[in-house]
């Protein structure tokens, strides 16, 4: 009886670590659910067409997809998932709003904010309702990934279109300011403690950092290719920064802005990095390699390549939940 107890003891703290990263896979519409102990790959399930970005709810039991756009095909869908049996759980309908590409799920809610790019407006969903309870128009084009300050009092849109991002506040649920960037304005993130905002400009090739109280710019950052993704680490410390057309992610420290790692991919099969996800603390940042139907794990304190991941076609969108997938027979 001892022996048994203590397997048991054994078993459940190994399932309190157990962890699965869920890749979107844009174009084979469907999602990938990853066993990072092992590395393999142990569900694949269909989502709506061009599923690109992926929010997981704070207790990891859910995931949350979009439906998003492609060659004659305009999204207007959530796909909300639970993380443990790899099943669709709901579909949420979103009207009007058209074309839900970026996506947070907003800390301590049940409620996820997306953008929708060709109605051109943030909206925020309740997950456990499906109803959409608040439409912010951005008055700008391309609006298309989104940020949430630390607080989750402050959204950001980046309008690839306009060259701008957008700022909205989470309590009035309505637009401040537009704030003019680069062109081709994709990738942003907020510092940790939600001074400063990053984003990325693809047809200027830069990264410009930006006064989050009176959106000054700090500072640009030229950049060799289009910088498709930035995304801060969880101390605040360091930035990475995808390179789709070089096979390439490259580190900036967050203060002094320069580089401090050049990770080459090609190598592992690493072809088109476009989604950035660090671990929660900071020791691993995965890149999902668009071109290569995988995904990269890198080593945040040496920057080699610990492993690839197996995804699908068109590998993109990443979340990561603490929870493990047990399929049932």
């Amino acid at each position: 009886m001892l022996l048994r107890t203590a397997t048991a003891a054994i078993a459940l703290i190994g399932a309190a670590h157990a962890d699965t990263l869920i890749v979107g896979n844009k174009a084979e519409d469907t999602i990938s659910f990853i066993n990072l102990e092992t590395g393999e790959e142990v569900a694949r399930r269909e989502t709506g067409k061009s599923p690109h970005e992926i929010a997981v709810s704070p207790d990891g039991k859910l995931a949350v997809v979009v439906s998003y756009r492609t060659r004659n095909y305009t999204g207007n869908s959530l796909h909300v998932f639970d993380v443990e049996t790899a099943e669709k759980v709901k579909v949420i309908d979103l009207g009007e709003s058209k074309g839900p590409h970026g996506l947070k799920w907003i800390p301590g809610t049940r409620e996820v904010i997306a953008t929708t790019e060709v109605s051109r407006e943030v909206i925020i969903v309740n997950v456990d309702t499906g109803n959409v309870t608040a439409r912010i128009s951005s008055d700008q084009d391309g609006t298309h990934m989104v940020a949430l300050s630390p607080d989750a009092k402050t959204a950001y849109s980046a309008n690839i279109g306009s060259g701008s991002f957008s700022v909205y506040d989470m309590e009035t649920r309505e637009k401040l300011r537009d704030v003019k960037a680069g062109e081709g304005t994709e990738g942003i993130t907020v510092s940790p403690d939600g001074t400063e905002v990053w984003v990325g400009n693809n047809e200027t090739k830069s990264v410009m950092i930006f006064d989050a109280e009176n959106f000054e710019k700090l500072a640009e950052i030229a950049t060799e290719d289009l910088p498709i993704r930035v995304e801060m680490n969880p101390a605040g410390t360091q930035v990475a920064v995808s390179y789709p057309r070089l096979a390439r992610v490259v580190v900036l420290d967050a203060e002094s802005r320069e580089g401090v790692a050049d990770i080459s991919l090609g190598e592992a099969g690493g072809l088109g990095p476009v989604t950035l996800l660090w671990s929660d603390d900071g020791t691993k940042l995965w890149a999902a390699a668009t071109g290569a139907q995988r995904v990269v794990e890198i080593n945040a304190e040496d920057w080699s390549v610990i492993r690839t991941l197996p995804a699908g076609e068109g590998s993109d969108g990443l979340g990561y939940s603490p929870r493990d997938v047990t399929l049932t027979e």
